[in-house]
C-alpha cells in the first residue's frame, strides 16, 4: 500500500478528487463509521461525495500513520482531524478520529473502520444537542456515593 499517496489523497480530498482516494479501496471493500456501514468501492465513493453535499467545506487534516507498518503488516491505524461546518454561516467544527485499515494482498484497503466521537457532531444539532450536553454533564459529574 502506498501510505504516503493515501495520506495525500485524504488531505487533498474534494468533490473533484474523490476517485483518487477511492482508487485505494478494493472493489469489494467494507467501510464502517458511527453512522453507516457500506460495501464496495462505489458505495465508499458515494459516502465521500455525500459528505460534500451534507457539510460545508469538509476536509481532513493532520492525516498520519499511527505506528510504522512493516512490509507484512495487514492492519494499520491512521489518525486524522475532520473539519467542517453544518452550513455556510455555522461555526467550524473539528473532530479527532482514527481509522483502522485492513490491507489485502493486492495492497488495497479491504476494510476501513472509523473511530470517532459522534456525540461531538450531535451536540451541534438544535434539539438533540441539548440532550447530549445534559448527558455529558450528568455522566461527567463525580458521584456523591
Amino acid at each position: 500500500m502506498n501510505y504516503d499517496g493515501f495520506i495525500t489523497a485524504a488531505e487533498q480530498l474534494s468533490q473533484d478528487t474523490v476517485d483518487q482516494l477511492a482508487a485505494f479501496y478494493a472493489l469489494d471493500c467494507e467501510f464502517t463509521d458511527p453512522f453507516q456501514q457500506v460495501r464496495g468501492r462505489d458505495r465508499v465513493r458515494e459516502v465521500y461525495l455525500d459528505m460534500f453535499h451534507q457539510l460545508e467545506k469538509p476536509r481532513f487534516t493532520n492525516v498520519r500513520l499511527m505506528g510504522a507498518p512493516g512490509l507484512a503488516t495487514r492492519e494499520v491505524m491512521v489518525g486524522w482531524t475532520f473539519e467542517f461546518s453544518l452550513g455556510p454561516n455555522k461555526p467550524r467544527q473539528s473532530i479527532a478520529g482514527a481509522s483502522l485499515l485492513v490491507i489485502n494482498t493486492e495492497g488495497l484497503i479491504q476494510s476501513h473502520h472509523d473511530y470517532w466521537d459522534a456525540s461531538r457532531l450531535m451536540e451541534s444539532l438544535p434539539l438533540i444537542g441539548r440532550i447530549i450536553r445534559w448527558l455529558r454533564q450528568k455522566i461527567g459529574r463525580p458521584s456523591n456515593s
